[in-house]
């Protein structure tokens, strides 16, 4: 995994929890964790380029709510 991709992904899991939800009841394709992203991230879409998201995808890992339970994506 890039660096670029561990600091986007830690930077998901970092989320507060309603950003967070967003990638978890979305967790379809890679494709919708770059769309959510490209939302969210302060740096825009051209940030985002370049980032390995089927890694991310195939990790399922958006670590833990708040609370401190794990965060367990919805996948269809």
């Amino acid at each position: 995994m890039t660096e670029k991709t561990k600091k986007i992904h830690e930077w998901m899991k970092g989320l507060p929890d309603d950003q967070k939800t967003r990638f978890a009841i979305n967790w379809k394709i890679p494709g919708t964790l770059f769309n959510i992203a490209a939302d969210l991230y302060p740096g825009g879409a051209a940030e985002l380029q370049r980032v390995e998201w089927h890694l991310i995808f195939n990790s399922y890992d958006l670590g833990v709510w708040s609370h401190g339970g794990r965060v367990y994506p919805q996948s269809f």
